[in-house]
Formats: C-alpha cells, structure tokens, sequence
C-alpha cells in the first residue's frame, strides 16, 4: 500500500510525521505502526480516488493544540499535586482555543473523519484534543438551536463565542486531573479494585485543584469537575443528577465518553466509531439528556468518510461523503458484490435507498471474513454495549 497522507506521532509534544506521504506500506513497517497504537492509516488506490475526508482541525491548529497541552501536561507530571498551572498557562491555552472555534467554523462543524491516527504513546494527548473538538461542535451547535439560560432562567442567544471557549477550555483540561494518579493504576491491563477505582474516581476533583485560582471561568469548571456526572445520578464525584448538571457537564461527558470508546487504551481495545456512536444514543435519557443526544447525533457520523463498511444486502464499498441531513444513510462507493466480487467502483446514496443500510465496518474491503451478513444477528443492543463498555468508560 501507498500511504495517502502522513502517520504522526504526539509522544514528544509536536506533531512529528512517522511516515511520509507516498511511503510504501511493507510488512515490517505495518506491524511497526501496529506496535505504536496505530489502527489504521489512510491509502492511495484507484477506488478511493476523490474521497478526500476532512479533519474538522487543521494540521497546523491541531499541532499547536498538541504543544500547548504537552506544556501543562509536562509541568503537572513533573511537580505533581503540589503544582499549579499559572494563568499565563491558560491564557495561551485560550489562544489555541479561539483558532479552535474558527476552524471548526470554516470546516462546517461535522465530525466526519478519523481524527485519532495517531500513536497510543500520546493517548492523554489526542484523547483531550478529540474531547475539546467533539464537544466543541456539539456545544456550538446547541447554542445556535437552543440558547442558553441565565441565573433567573431566562433563555439567551449572546456571548455565544464568549461561552465556547470557556467550554472548550475546560475540554482540554478535562481530565488533566489524571496526571497525579499513579501510572500504576492508569495502565492497569485488568479490572481496578475498588481502592484503585475510588483513587481514579478522584480525578476530576485534582483537575480543578492543579489549576490556579480563578485561571479559569466557573463554565470551564463545570467541564472539568462534572464530566463523569450521568443524568440518573451514577456518575461522579458527587452524583448530580438532571437539572442540577450543567450543560457544560453533560457536553463533556458525551465527547468524553465518545472517544474512549472509540480509542485504543492499555485496557481496552478501540472500537469502531458507529459502535461508540451507538452507545451514546443507548444512553440517551438515563446517562446523557435528550436534547444534546440529538445534537451530537446529527454532529458526529457514525460511518466516516473513507471507511470500508458491508451493506444489508451484502455488497460492501467504502463510505464516499457524509451529510449532516443523512450521518446514518452516507453516499456509498460500492466496490464488491454481495458474492464478494470486485465491481466497477461506483457511488450510491444510501438515504435514496431506504431498503439498503449498513450493517458493519470492514477492517479492509478483502478482508478474508467479508461476507454476506447473517440476517439472525442484529446489531448490539444499548443493554450489551452498556454493561460491557459503560464501567470501563467512566474510569
């Protein structure tokens, strides 16, 4: 294979490419990239000739992002609980976020790629990236349909912007907190004790205290302290519930729960991102509220674009272009037929082919196991996804 675009690596702090465009994919080098965490690498052939999917980030915003969390990150791993990230720290934060918000503006605000190829080694890294991307667009998107309220209750449609960042401050430093908890316990391949959970559950509550008093906004806070917070009182650390979560909270816990699931972790194994998906809306109305449920579903696609998926009627292609109107019924590039032969590439629009849907994500359209699908397996159901993910998740 034919690399289409770099591999990056985030471990020293900067955006440093593995691998060139153009590089050739050996075998020595796949099982290479595989050792590093990475899960999957865009490539150059003829059938995806003019799927160009685009990250909602730019590389040159995303890779400042990277450095100025790596700056606060370091600082708080080398001096530990007794430090405190200055507010000059967070003012330079606070530029990043803003060139955030306006790239986000220009790409459209849909999530629509695979925005973790990167290595494991920098999880902390590109997992609070991803969170502040994804919860970004969520919340911007929810303030332009909804407002806000105000103290007496009142619904409000100013400092839009003004709120953003706030929120996307506290995104990026949302689990900030987990660097003073022992590595030990972190990377744990095997189920925590309750000791060791009760140590991580502590998390939100250390972010807020390494941070210097008044750093930040009570809107950033509210990310950061109430990320784990679930809308039927099981989250923590205090098990707020309903009302008396703040949005700002509930959007957090959303993207946060997002691209856990759908990233690799020492004690989890990434999934594919239409399962993550599905486990945010089978957790609409007891985890998450309603109303951001819906937002986030017409702001993040299940299926990205370039991703090779097998249809119910057993053809299989790679998903060509998403639309915000249709994230669940993407334009298809069809490349084999349901026997599994190639076909002459060409593009259908699932949502003008209501009797066609997709059933699955294929780790490569030759992948040996691509097969027709069998009609007596249904897909995973809220109640599997939620007791074999949902614990793990909120650690």
């Amino acid at each position: 294979m034919t690399l289409a675009r770099p591999v990056y690596s985030c471990a020293s702090g900067s955006r440093v490419a593995l691998l060139q465009r153009h590089a050739m994919v050996t075998e020595r080098i796949r099982a290479g990239l595989e050792r590093a965490g990475v899960f999957a690498v865009y490539i150059e052939d003829v059938v995806s000739e003019g799927i160009e999917p685009a990250d909602p980030v730019s590389a040159e915003v995303r890779e400042e992002a990277v450095r100025g969390l790596d700056e606060t990150f370091r600082r708080v791993a080398r001096d530990g609980p007794s430090t405190r990230i200055p507010g000059e720290q967070i003012e330079h934060l606070s530029t990043v976020v803003r060139r955030l918000l306006a790239d986000l503006r220009r790409s459209g605000g849909l999530a629509a790629s695979l925005m973790d190829l990167h290595a494991f080694d920098a999880h902390t890294l590109t997992h609070s990236l991803n969170v502040c991307v994804i919860g970004l667009m969520v919340g911007d998107r929810a303030l332009r349909l909804d407002g806000w309220r105000d103290h007496t209750g009142r619904t409000r449609r100013d400092g839009h912007d003004e709120r953003l960042e706030k929120l996307a401050l506290g995104l990026m430093l949302h689990d900030v907190g987990k660097l003073v908890i022992p590595a030990a316990i972190l990377q744990k391949p095997g189920p925590l004790t309750a000791d060791e959970m009760a140590i991580v559950r502590e998390h939100p509550q250390a972010g807020i205290d390494l941070i210097e008093r008044d750093a930040v906004s009570s809107l950033s806070r509210a990310a950061i302290i109430g990320h784990h917070e679930r809308v039927d009182g099981n989250g923590y650390p205090f098990g707020r519930r309903g009302d008396e979560l703040h949005p700002f909270a509930q959007i957090a816990a959303i993207a946060d729960v997002y691209d856990a699931v759908s990233s690799m972790r020492v004690y989890q194994a990434r999934r594919p991102t239409h399962e993550a998906w599905e486990l945010v809306m089978s957790l609409a109305g007891t985890a998450f509220p309603l109303d951001l449920v819906r937002v986030f579903k017409t702001t993040v696609a299940p299926y990205p674009e370039g991703v090779a998926v097998q249809l119910s009627d057993g053809r299989r292609g790679l998903v060509a272009k998403v639309s915000r109107d249709y994230v669940t019924r993407p334009v298809v590039r069809i490349t084999h037929d349901p026997g599994g032969a190639p076909v002459t590439p060409h593009d259908i629009p699932l949502f003008d082919h209501p009797d066609v849907t997709i059933v699955d994500t294929l780790p490569d359209l030759d992948a040996e196991d691509a097969g027709p699908p069998a009609e007596s397996a249904p897909p995973p159901g809220a109640a599997e996804v939620h007791e074999q993910r949902l614990a793990q998740v909120l650690a």
